[in-house]
């Protein structure tokens, strides 16, 4: 018991330390009330010059007092009455929002268009909607459940949950599961919100999450689905929680299989050994990687690291991290196809237009003479074009012949060296059209210790990166388990 009582009261003490680092400071919360305040003021002077019955709100978590320290977004939605045609919410919305943001944004797309201003190291987003009422079905666009959500969350948080919700996204943070775009396919502010709410507490939720079973698990808080089986089959998803102004809705249907498993393994860890590790960002305490990194590495593992590099068109974010992973994914298939042994790859982007593919292969090289296997002798149609077709072909080695009952051949292969391999099938792979017309502007490779150079933008962020990805482990993990 004295054991416990200990382990308990030092938890305690470190839950405490750690949310006064996370809860925002006098200083973080007047500027955004400033910078709140500037543009909403925008907002409702323009619609009031335009004589457009719209409102500005702010929403996210900046609405729900559950940001954390060093948070830089503010979400401000232009909110049009409900029944607005969305062609108009979309139009004017756009238009309004372009006037407040003054010349420094961009124009960004989800379902509809919204602007993204700037204001020192602050982004604001500028969204559009309308309002709806849930009863009534669903919503025009996704953006418009939000205010609901704000409303929802601010009905059941108090200052004590506000601040769970806080080592929640600050635990989140720093093992690298935090964000539902594209790029992290992890949980969403208003999923952690959501998991506070149902389990009461920052350690109820790690506690609890250790025992959770991917595609098994269902957390229902308005009780839509009486039979919690139909919602798992609705829904065939890592993890299920319905949103609760809208039963149709998975709120985790953006959170991959992966992170999901990096969170319940970080959770039994942090329950075993609680420590402020878990909440430091891999950026804060990683260095960059350096020539002797990779020289060791490459000693150790006896392995390839091929680096792709190129430039895409300037896009937001989500676009550019969807053409990444599709593109990246048609590289890997492409040479796994021709028979390079792919172990691991992983991606870095600036996030603006810059690519940087890392991919370690078992080999660089691959032998260069394969046996394919041709159809049973009993197909006399497939035999005889098996025949026609490498008989007399520069690529056959040896047959064909017979192997039990089929045609057997060896021939050579396109490519044995996975540089020039890429270098010269790149086209057959399934890419995006924007990434392909990059690769056909810049299509920079390397192997080994060259993958240190192959970045030409922020150098010091791709070094950090492939440190990293050298290690394999995340930080948290290498110094708990040390």
């Amino acid at each position: 018991m004295i054991g416990k009582s200990m382990y308990d009261n030092e938890l305690r003490a470190l839950l405490l330390e750690l949310l006064v680092e996370l809860t925002p400071k006098d200083y973080e919360r007047k500027k955004v009330e400033e910078i709140v305040h500037l543009f909403t003021s925008r907002i409702n002077d323009i619609c009031r010059e335009l004589k457009i019955n719209a409102k500005a709100e702010v929403q996210g978590s900046i609405a729900k007092d559950t940001w954390i320290s060093g948070d830089r977004d503010i979400d401000i939605f232009i909110v049009f009455p409900k029944g607005t045609p969305a062609h108009i919410v979309r139009t004017l919305g756009l238009e309004i929002a372009k006037k407040a943001s003054g010349t420094n944004y961009v124009e960004c797309y989800a379902e509809h268009p919204y602007v993204r201003a700037f204001v020192e190291d602050y982004a604001i987003d500028i969204v559009p909607c309308s309002e709806f009422d849930p009863k009534e079905g669903r919503p025009p666009t996704a953006v418009d459940r939000t205010p609901l959500h704000t409303r929802f969350v601010n009905e059941k948080l108090n200052e004590r949950l506000r601040n769970e919700v806080r080592l929640l996204k600050g635990f989140m943070k720093g093992i690298g599961v935090y964000g539902a775009e594209v790029k992290v396919t992890g949980f969403s502010g208003y999923l952690c919100e959501l998991l506070v709410i149902y389990y009461g507490s920052f350690l109820e939720v790690i506690n609890n999450a250790r025992y959770w079973k991917p595609f098994s698990t269902l957390i229902d808080l308005a009780k839509h689905y009486e039979d919690p089986k139909q919602a798992l089959k609705i829904f065939k998803s890592p993890l299920v929680v319905i949103d609760p102004v809208d039963k149709k809705r998975n709120v985790a249907a953006a959170l991959s299989l992966d992170k999901l498993s990096l969170f319940m393994l970080a959770c039994n860890l942090f329950m075993s050994r609680p420590s402020k590790i878990f909440f430091k960002l891999e950026e804060h305490v990683i260095e960059e990687a350096t020539e002797g990194d990779l020289r060791n590495y490459l000693d150790k593992s006896k392995t390839t690291i091929l680096a792709l590099a190129t430039t895409l068109k300037s896009m937001p974010p989500d676009i550019l991290w969807g053409q990444i992973r599709r593109s990246c994914n048609g590289i890997v298939r492409l040479l796994e196809q021709e028979g390079f042994k792919v172990l691991r790859w992983s991606v870095w982007s600036d996030d603006e237009k810059e690519v940087v593919f890392l991919i370690e292969l078992e080999s660089s090289k691959i032998t260069p003479t394969i046996k394919h296997m041709g159809p049973p002798i009993t197909s006399i149609e497939d035999v005889m074009s098996f025949l026609q077709k490498h008989v007399s072909s520069p690529q056959t080695v040896a047959g064909p012949y017979i192997e039990g009952d089929r045609l057997v051949v060896l021939t050579v292969r396109r490519a044995s060296e996975a540089t020039s391999f890429l270098k010269d099938n790149i086209h057959r792979a399934e890419l995006s059209r924007d990434f392909a017309e990059a690769l056909s502007e810049r299509f920079d490779v390397a192997l080994n210790e060259g993958v240190l150079s192959v970045c030409r933008g922020k150098v010091s962020s791709y070094r950090r990166f492939l440190k990293s990805f050298l290690r394999g482990s995340p930080h948290w993990l290498m110094n708990i388990c040390a």
